[in-house]
């Protein structure tokens, strides 16, 4: 079993034009986003479609932090299929740091990955979360899946490390 990697960003407003159309996830997405979520995790984080709707509404329910609609785009496909997400939290108290906002969830539909969705997705997120005036907002990715932490990487993401009195 893998560890976690934490990482955290400064936000900022994009200066990258972000060029898909996106919308705020809404609690009438949970059945769309728990199908996408199940697929995208290819069967490794849920045993069924059906944990994966109960660990949807948890999400969508503020149960493991304050829902952060605003800064939770989705991507919808032309036939109004949600084929991408970031979902966010306005502070997670399970996860370190507990004060800043964070990038709860980024998945992409596996037959939409490499056109730059995520990458969008989180520039959009950390964007709203500038605006709402966030300095900073965190991620925490497996420290094996090295395409999330490439990609963070790129997006001005820094491993980020406890206080020494944290951890005391």
């Amino acid at each position: 079993m893998s560890g976690f990697i934490t990482l955290v960003s400064q936000t900022s407003k994009a200066t990258k034009p972000i060029t898909v159309s996106t919308r705020p996830a809404q609690v009438e997405d949970a059945e769309a986003l728990a199908r996408l979520y199940f697929a995208s995790y290819e069967g490794d984080r849920f045993s069924s479609q059906a944990e994966a709707a109960i660990e949807m509404e948890k999400i969508l329910r503020g149960e493991h932090g304050e829902f952060y609609t605003d800064a939770s785009p989705v991507v919808v496909d032309e036939h109004d299929r949600v084929i991408a997400a970031s979902l966010c939290l306005k502070h997670s108290p399970a996860r370190e740091p507990k004060d800043l906002p964070t990038i709860y969830e980024l998945f992409t539909a596996a037959s939409r990955r490499r056109e730059g969705l995520a990458e969008q997705l989180i520039r959009r997120s950390i964007d709203q979360m500038f605006e709402d005036g966030y300095e900073q907002v965190t991620v925490r990715i497996q420290d094996n899946n090295s395409a999330a932490l490439a990609l963070y990487l790129t997006l001005d993401f820094n491993r980020w490390y406890p206080e020494a009195e944290d951890i005391l």
